[in-house]
């Protein structure tokens, strides 16, 4: 409950400050993470005993949205977003493997690996900020 409310919150900051600071890239990816939390949210059981099988469609669309952007960026922090994303979308793959009782595992390691892909908005966000001011 807790680190969903907190999930909730720094995706609403990190948005915030893309659209006050970021420029164009940042902008994108601040709506393509807030287009993936509500479809997601939509598409959660929340149940994890089982692969999340929309979730796993969304992040992995986010994943592809966020390798484009790398691709086309001027920007460093896209490609570090993407990694993250790629770690992320892991998970649901390994949780196809297992087999028991992994459910509150799996539902954290989503959710962890939520938060290096908001921070490198964010970082990349202040990165494209500070260097506006210098010119």
């Amino acid at each position: 409950m807790f680190l969903g409310l907190l999930s909730v919150a720094a995706l609403v900051a990190c948005c915030i400050i893309a659209a006050t600071w970021g420029g164009r890239d940042e902008r994108l990816a601040a709506f393509g993470f807030v287009a993936a939390g509500v479809a997601s949210h939509l598409a959660n059981t929340d149940r994890y005993g089982t692969t999340e099988t929309g979730v796993l469609l969304i992040d992995a669309a986010l994943l592809l949205g966020l390798l484009v952007l790398a691709l086309r960026s001027d920007r460093f922090w896209p490609m570090w977003a993407a990694a993250f994303q790629l770690i992320g979308t892991t998970v649901h793959f390994a949780s196809m493997t297992e087999s028991g009782d992994f459910a509150k595992a799996y539902a954290n390691a989503l959710v962890f690996w939520f938060y290096p892909v908001v921070i490198s908005l964010m970082v990349g966000t202040w990165l494209e900020a500070r260097k506006r001011r210098q010119y």
